[in-house]
């Protein structure tokens, strides 16, 4: 009978939302087995693969090693609209538009979500005013080609003959393209455009076409005669792999859609084409003393947390009293460096301290 069941059989979430501590990562073997209820895409978001296609590649896939847990994905505590819409993105391959206030925890999503699943990244694409949707797919240092290629022709005299320096030397992926390079069917990679709202006007748009398409041109490998060449790979992390990625005629496609994030500080609005095609999450903070002291829990070791109970619980309400006034904004990770300070004997709730905590809770 379907009451029977016990609460693990009845959740069949892709991303449960777990709050993960060093020591509570999934195995492999746990991640594979929420991965696998990854249902087929979409037929309109497929992306050079046929739903048959898709299942195939799917099973045929080996199963993938854990890398190190990264310290940004422990300690978080998700919403459970957070790990509704994130589940809902798995599902429907498209990307999630994640608002809220600095510091609001944000990025922090996006790092559970990989560390939970055991996905590739995430690939940290961070947006200034300046970024063009090519900083996201790729770089080629032509400069540096150019000047390998002069000390060559030095080397072996006016009339010697030498070959130009290979391209995939200076040609990297970038936190885009290689996000697209390595989603597999069934185990897309987590990139993470940070702070979209920063951008040029024309920066959402520009990435409406490789949203819907799925794969992008890298020109200076489509003029090479070549079938394939070796390229660099995205560096997100200094122990991440040195080896070398194939192209294949200068086009990076995706048979997978990657699990996209993009944060934003709500600095600007988004045109109804971009919107309509992402899920959108607005994050909010704690409105409580106890949906922050849960926080704290995660964060720091409870023991040290219960022998300034009191004046952490202090610094608390002073942190919402001053979210209450008008014109005041404050962000979760104000009050974390507040009680980390506490935790290392610095009292800020004594009077004399006030200067300091003034610093700390500072207005955004």
């Amino acid at each position: 009978m379907a009451n029977d069941q016990t609460a693990e059989e009845k959740d069949l979430r892709i991303y449960r939302g777990l709050t993960l501590s060093a020591d509570s990562v999934p195995n492999p073997e746990k991640q594979q087995e929420h991965l696998n209820r990854i249902p087929p895409p979409p037929p309109w978001r497929t992306f050079g693969l046929s739903v048959e296609e898709w299942k195939k590649a799917k099973s045929e896939e080996s199963s993938h090693n854990v890398g190190k847990s990264d310290p940004r994905a422990l300690g978080f505590v998700p919403s459970t609209q957070a790990v509704e819409l994130v589940n809902a993105a798995l599902c429907l391959r498209r990307p999630l538009l994640i608002e809220g206030n600095p510091g609001s925890g944000k990025t922090s999503l996006a790092y559970a979500v990989a560390c939970e699943l055991g996905l590739p990244g995430p690939y940290r694409w961070s947006i200034v005013s300046r970024t063009t949707l090519k900083d996201g797919l790729y770089a080629y240092d032509a400069i540096g080609r150019l000047q390998e290629a002069s000390l060559l022709r030095q080397k072996v005299g006016e009339t010697g003959k030498i070959a130009d320096p290979s391209i995939g030397k200076y040609l990297r992926l970038g936190p885009m393209g290689m996000a697209f390079h390595q989603s597999r069917p069934g185990r897309p990679a987590v990139l993470l455009i940070d702070e979209i709202d920063k951008s040029d006007i024309d920066m959402p748009n520009d990435l409406l076409h490789i949203f819907e398409e799925g794969f992008f041109e890298i020109p200076e490998l489509a003029r090479l005669q070549s079938d394939a060449e070796e390229v660099l790979p995205y560096r997100s992390q200094r122990d991440d792999s040195g080896t070398k990625i194939s192209i294949e005629k200068g086009f990076v496609q995706c048979q997978e859609f990657p699990l996209v994030f993009m944060t934003s500080n709500e600095a600007r609005e988004f045109s109804p084409a971009f919107l309509r095609r992402c899920l959108r999450l607005s994050v909010r903070q704690p409105d409580t003393e106890e949906g922050f002291y849960n926080i704290l829990e995660q964060r720091f070791d409870s023991e040290c947390l219960k022998k300034v109970d009191e004046p952490a619980r202090k610094l608390i309400q002073d942190f919402l009293d001053r979210i209450k006034k008008k014109d005041v904004k404050l962000a979760t990770d104000q009050l974390l460096n507040a009680i980390y300070l506490l935790l290392q004997g610095d009292n800020l709730t004594q009077e004399k301290r006030q200067f300091l905590l003034d610093t700390v809770f500072k207005s955004l």
